[in-house]
């Protein structure tokens, strides 16, 4: 009986840390997940900008890059 619960004690403390370190994994996702979002927001407010301003295009005297 004694063994058993060992057995089941060593079990429980690594399901323990493995929950605690998936815990931090998801922790870091989550907040890089946050600054995803508000760099996508950003982007979509600067392109949204860009079109509204109407210069989507290259001036006439300006060469595209690849010249």
């Amino acid at each position: 009986m004694d063994e058993r619960l060992m057995k089941l004690e060593v079990k429980l403390a690594y399901a323990e840390e493995t929950v605690l370190a998936l815990d931090a994994v998801v922790s870091g996702q989550a907040q890089e997940i946050a600054i995803l979002l508000s760099r996508i927001d950003a982007l979509e407010r600067r392109l949204t900008a860009f079109i509204d301003s109407g210069e989507d295009s290259l001036p006439e005297n300006e060469r595209p890059p690849h010249y």
